[in-house]
């Protein structure tokens, strides 16, 4: 649920792949939208990638819960979009990280990304768990790969 108010243009092609990514991930963001406008085809790409990134083939050395902890943690330090951070948060919870775990996550985001950061996933981290996130039930699941 992106708060970016601007309409891209783009094809029936284009309007086919953010529906394939919506399903997956139950929001789309603008970036998605950019590259569904430019090329919807690196848009299927993009999404084939990140989904192998988290669900490839098993056996993986980090665990699904490590994995969206490190994303929650990246995520935050690169000052990156809200609905990213909760994505991740909430998967990352869903696969049995305690809230605790999810704070230290953001917390340790800090050190490259600055206490701002840290702040503001925070601020997401306590909407969401009150049920004011803005990305709400979208969990990925093993056929997201």
């Amino acid at each position: 649920m992106s708060k970016v108010t601007y309409e891209w243009q783009y094809d029936e092609e284009g309007k086919t792949a953010l529906e394939e990514v919506r399903a997956r991930r139950g929001f789309t963001l603008p970036v998605h939208e950019v590259m569904a406008s430019v090329d919807p085809e690196i848009l299927r790409a993009y999404n084939s990638l990140a989904g192998n990134l988290i669900f490839g083939p098993e056996p993986r050395h980090l665990d699904l819960k490590t994995r969206f902890l490190v994303l929650v943690g990246i995520t935050t330090a690169v000052k990156g979009d809200r609905e990213g951070v909760e994505w991740a948060t909430r998967n990352a919870m869903k696969y049995g990280a305690t809230e605790q775990e999810v704070l230290e996550a953001i917390l340790l985001s800090g050190l490259p990304g600055g206490m701002p950061t840290v702040e503001a996933a925070t601020i997401a981290f306590a909407e969401m768990l009150q049920g004011k996130g803005w990305v709400e039930n979208s969990e990925a699941t093993e056929a997201d790969a």
